[in-house]
């Protein structure tokens, strides 16, 4: 489901973390992530499912 990469894969786990508040603030039904699958229902749910992963 959706997550963050791995810390070896972007230069500040912060920068990460800030870009998933900014998609929480979306309305989207549909993400196109640049690796795994598409993701089809709430964008802002999957970027809090993430968030909360990453804790």
């Amino acid at each position: 489901g959706p997550q963050l990469l791995p810390d070896m894969f972007h230069a500040e786990r912060a920068n990460a973390l800030a870009s998933l508040k900014l998609i929480e603030a979306l309305s989207a039904d549909v993400l196109l992530p640049g690796h795994g699958p598409v993701h089809r229902g709430s964008v802002s749910e999957a970027a809090q499912r993430a968030r909360a992963l990453a804790s």
